[in-house]
């Protein structure tokens, strides 16, 4: 078994870091402007409280009223005015305000909080719908190439870490700009003390900032470590069977906990940063504490309701000043699954074509024309699977295709829906070249049905209706009559109703197989595609479906790619595919 092994993005932590930040703020708008105005009004608030602390000590302390700096003595002047003269009328009156301070502080926050979710919640989902939409308008080989884990956890792992990378910035921003009202009301009541506060705790934001660069390359390996843990996920559940069946479970539980082992360790790594950069926080913030307490004491002479409203605005700022820098640790760990999405997002892009919307009007039925039509996939040698093909497919004719593995049958296929472009030559139907807005409005009459039977964990009317969401109950039931689905479904409880669990894995192969050509069949197709699409039904029912197709007015032209003659036997014609043999020659195809 081989371990998926992904391409990391090699994106610096400053690079990452500026696109997140530019993606962020562009998509902010007015839920960014309310939650940035909120927080500096609660921020606002919280100060003037702080404010507020030094006259309620001097207060509670009886302080003497002259030591009291400017602040405190207008304050109290206003006091006067208001007619608050003794101490206890002084003091109601202070903590009324406070108090109301407080209150109308917290009615603010709480509005500034669901701002910024929605701001953080509205940025993942747009990331996600980007994801999708690259995906959906990438072409069909650039997708079909892709590592399934790789894209699962983009839309899931990943995802989850950018919305924690989100949420991390806006708690940066709320907890900075809190930190700089206190910061210059500190200022204001004792500018020496606060300087050589700010200044020795400026030697820990420095030390923050050198413990960034290893919490990014965590964070890259984190990703890593859940891509592979993804692809070993997906491989034990489709092996699982397989290696009950062999006795061989154990490998796959050994590769799986092999790879908890890695994205555990990876976290744990970062865990533990994240321990010893709060420890080095507290141990910082008490000494710098104790020294803001000793100097002010012993060297400034700050009058003790200055300095006690000091401490209390020290301690105010120590927890978002602690928060900023985990905050940042945990938005530099984050930050490689954003790079991850960019990267995918930009190869998508690079390879995008416009895709015009399609019209039914656009093209009209007709034969289908390979002209010396080649392909061959990308890092293949030649010859390519499709070499010089040439053919032609009449309308509501019956065609089959046969030979071994590996020698294009299945990339035909792709070619006749539109799904490739051919290299060279050309494809037409009804004498409209199958490119650009035509092979877009070709998908829309084409019924495709493949060998792996694809269903939703939902209903079977929901299953069917995908496919034509216009469609009758009546409608539902003749496409099921002409796969032989009818007797089967009519016979279930809930009938059309009836929850067929993952992929379908309720009912038996066939009855999957019936339930895909019945909604490929509901499409009433211009063209109808099989490719190995009854090999679990058997051959008297494959044949009796086959010949209820045929019978379809008006007929699509049908085309059963298949390797058992049985299901060839009502074919009008039957094209044999040869490995290594341009189609031009008899030997490659005969009809």
């Amino acid at each position: 078994m081989i371990t998926a092994k992904p391409v990391m993005t090699s994106e610096s932590l400053l690079k990452q870091a500026t696109g997140f930040v530019r993606d962020l703020s562009a998509f902010a708008g007015a839920n960014g402007v309310r939650g940035a105005a909120l927080s500096v009004v609660a921020a606002l608030f919280e100060s003037v409280g702080l404010v507020l602390l030094v006259p309620l000590l001097s207060i509670v302390t009886a302080a003497d009223r002259t030591s009291s700096g400017r602040i405190q003595q207008t304050i109290l002047h206003y006091l006067d005015l208001a007619g608050a003269q003794t101490r206890t009328a002084r003091l109601a009156l202070l903590l009324g305000v406070f108090v109301a301070l407080l209150v109308t502080r917290a009615i603010v926050a709480a509005r500034r909080d669901m701002a910024l979710a929605r701001l953080q919640m509205g940025f993942v989902e747009q990331i996600r719908a980007r994801i999708a939409r690259s995906l959906a308008t990438a072409p069909w080989p650039v997708v079909s190439r892709l590592q399934h884990a790789r894209v699962t956890h983009l839309m899931s792992g990943d995802i989850q870490r950018i919305s924690a990378a989100a949420n991390s910035m806006v708690q940066i921003l709320a907890s900075l700009v809190l930190t700089l009202f206190q910061v210059a009301i500190a200022l204001v009541l004792a500018p020496a003390l606060t300087s050589i506060a700010l200044a020795l705790i400026a030697i820990g934001v420095f030390a923050n900032f050198a413990l960034l660069g290893r919490a990014h390359r965590v964070g890259a390996a984190l990703s890593r470590a859940g891509v592979a843990l993804m692809h070993e996920t997906t491989q034990f559940l489709g092996g699982l069977k397989l290696a009950a069946s062999q006795n061989r479970q154990a490998d796959f539980v050994d590769e799986f906990e092999a790879s908890l082992a890695e994205l555990k360790g990876q976290q744990l790594v970062f865990a533990r940063q994240q321990a010893l950069s709060r420890l080095a926080a507290t141990v910082i913030s008490g000494l710098v504490g104790a020294l803001i307490a000793l100097i002010g004491l012993t060297v400034i002479d700050t009058s003790s309701p200055v300095l006690i409203a000091m401490l209390l605005i020290f301690v105010r700022i120590s927890g978002p000043a602690m928060q900023i820098g985990q905050t940042t640790q945990r938005l530099a760990n984050m930050l490689p699954a954003y790079g991850e999405v960019r990267r995918l997002c930009a190869e998508l892009a690079a390879t995008e074509k416009p895709k015009p919307r399609s019209t039914r009007s656009s093209i009209t039925p007709g034969p289908i024309v390979f002209r010396k039509v080649s392909f061959r996939y990308q890092n293949t040698q030649p010859p390519g699977p499709i070499i010089d093909l040439s053919l032609v497919l009449e309308p509501g004719t019956f065609v089959g295709v046969s030979g071994p593995s590996g020698v294009g049958k299945s990339t035909f296929a792709d070619l006749l829906i539109g799904l490739l472009e051919p290299d060279s030559g050309e494809i037409t139907v009804g004498g409209t070249p199958l490119r650009g807005a035509a092979a877009v409005s070709w998908r829309e009459h084409v019924g495709y049905v493949a060998q792996d039977p694809y269903l939703f964990r939902d209903t079977i009317r929901r299953n069917l209706l995908w496919a034509s969401p216009q469609a009758s109950e009546a409608d539902l039931w003749e496409a099921l009559a002409v796969a032989g689905a009818d007797a089967v479904v009519g016979a279930m409880e809930s009938g059309l109703d009836t929850v067929i669990g993952e992929r379908g894995s309720l009912i038996s192969g066939g009855e999957r197989q019936r339930l895909c050509l019945a909604r490929a069949v509901l499409r009433r197709p211009w063209l109808l595609v099989l490719d190995e699409a009854t090999s679990a039904i058997d051959v008297p029912s494959e044949r009796d479906i086959l010949k209820r197709i045929h019978a379809l007015g008006p007929s699509p032209t049908v085309v059963v790619i298949a390797h058992r003659q049985e299901s060839l036997s009502g074919c009008d014609r039957i094209i044999r595919f040869r490995s290594g043999m341009p189609a031009t020659n008899e030997s490659a195809f005969a009809t």
